[in-house]
């Protein structure tokens, strides 16, 4: 999932120019955003049932009409709000504010801020710059691509998961990831192996490396995330997996 940062002082016209940049990214992929509003706070509609349970204690509230789901979290972190968009089959994310953060991004009006990528562009030109923005992975990304390589009617898969941390700054090609896919793929009833690296520091999280793994058996997969264990540089204790 591609994340394009939009900030610039309120009143700038971030809005507008988003709302015209998402029918352009949307030829290409389905299209999320994420609206940071650090001045002030988003209103829940008083006394509805779905605000009662909120204020109640209810960590997430979804509400589902005919036509959308709302969904009410607790926590305002980002990295939270991506795996959201992550999950969903999102190409392209929108970061509307954050002004503060260093990611690459495109400033509309006279801020000054790290990053900047494109200042007041058209929306159009954005298109050719899309690779300066980085990417966003989200383990529940990974984990459907691994399902997707179900065969209907085949031999049902035991499907294991896990987040490694990486070193901070570790650089892609260090780790070979397709050599550790491939390691993984040979051994023993291990039928396939989804990896990817999750830059989540970029994004105020950490760097980790995600592991799907689809076996003949829970032990042939426990298996395959011990050897994904060994062979990352200066692994660490993973931070848990989930049999399904």
């Amino acid at each position: 999932m591609k994340v394009i940062p939009v900030t610039g002082f309120s009143g700038s016209g971030k809005t507008t120019f988003i709302r015209a940049l998402i029918p352009l990214l949307s030829r290409s992929g389905p299209v999320g955003t994420v609206k940071h509003t650090g001045h002030h706070d988003m209103q829940v509609p008083k006394g509805k049932d779905t605000t009662v349970m909120f204020e109640a204690g209810a960590r997430v509230v979804a509400g589902i009409d005919q036509g959308k789901t709302l969904v009410t979290m607790k926590g305002t972190s980002l990295t939270d709000a991506l795996d959201i968009l992550s999950v969903q089959g999102i190409s392209f994310a929108i970061m509307e504010g954050y002004k503060g953060s260093t990611l690459p991004k495109i400033i509309i009006g006279d801020l000054e801020a790290e990053g900047c990528v494109l200042r007041n562009p058209a929306p159009e030109d954005v298109i050719p710059v899309l690779g300066r923005f980085p990417d966003y992975i989200s383990l529940g990304e990974v984990l459907r691509d691994l399902a997707a390589g179900d065969r209907p009617g085949g031999k049902p898969s035991t499907l294991v998961t896990a987040t490694i941390p990486l070193p901070a700054g570790l650089q892609e090609d260090s780790l070979e990831l397709p050599a550790l896919i491939r390691s993984m793929e040979a051994l023993p009833g291990v039928t396939r192996v989804r990896a990817a690296i999750r830059r989540g520091a970029l994004f105020g999280g950490t760097d980790e490396l995600i592991v799907a793994v689809a076996a003949e058996s829970g032990e042939e997969a426990s298996s395959a995330l011990q050897l994904a264990l060994l062979l990352c540089p200066e692994n660490g204790e993973s931070r848990g997996t989930s049999p399904r």
